[in-house]
């Protein structure tokens, strides 16, 4: 789809940090309904992922970043904050919201494909050309099944592997740029000096 360009969407920048060496360190920027754009890395230890999200925090002025923060995420996010940045953790197996979601994850995985029916998911930035080709798959890896609660539980990456299919590294970075609610700084600024 074209992109839609709203002056007024938030950004987030959505960060899934790799734990084991078949995995990438995956960043994406999203603007309401337009991804914007998306990085994948290997091999980065935790002050380079440190140093990449830095940097496009700089590039992009996100809202909001909000980061993975189980395994080595939580070392990231701890000296990103020392540094005073504007970023969340979200653990993946945190409580849902939604009593529909068994967990946070499937939570914010439920958020992105409600997104993903109208949104613009082709990124035209020159860095993203290669994860693009991971994206389909990534965002069709996970299988669901509902929990003894009626709650949707999608599958565990460990069991993704297993049946032979990498980690939905890139998806999961997109799915994180849900975690919370985020307003555009800008409207937020414009709205207090209407109220004045």
């Amino acid at each position: 789809r074209p992109r839609y360009d709203d002056p007024h969407a938030p950004i987030v920048l959505g960060v899934d940090i790799a734990r084991f060496g078949s995995d990438s360190t995956c960043l994406v920027v999203r603007k309401g309904r337009d991804l914007v754009a998306m990085y994948k890395y290997k091999g980065l230890d935790t002050m380079k992922v440190v140093g990449k999200v830095i940097e496009m925090i700089s590039k992009h002025e996100p809202d909001l970043t909000v980061l993975d923060e189980g395994g080595l995420g939580a070392g990231v996010l701890d000296r990103l904050v020392e540094q005073r940045y504007k970023v969340r953790g979200v653990n993946f197996g945190s409580k849902a919201d939604s009593s529909a979601y068994a967990n946070k994850r499937a939570e914010m995985w439920g958020a992105m494909r409600e997104w993903l029916k109208t949104a613009s998911i082709g990124s035209k930035d020159q860095n993203a050309i290669h994860v693009n080709r991971d994206l389909q798959s990534d965002l069709c890896a996970p299988e669901y099944k509902l929990n003894s609660n009626g709650a949707i539980q999608l599958e565990s990456k460990a069991d993704i592997k297993k049946r032979g299919m990498a980690s939905p590294d890139v998806a999961d970075a997109i799915a994180v740029t849900f975690a919370y609610p985020v307003a555009n700084k800008t409207a937020q600024a414009l709205s207090r000096e209407v109220r004045g």
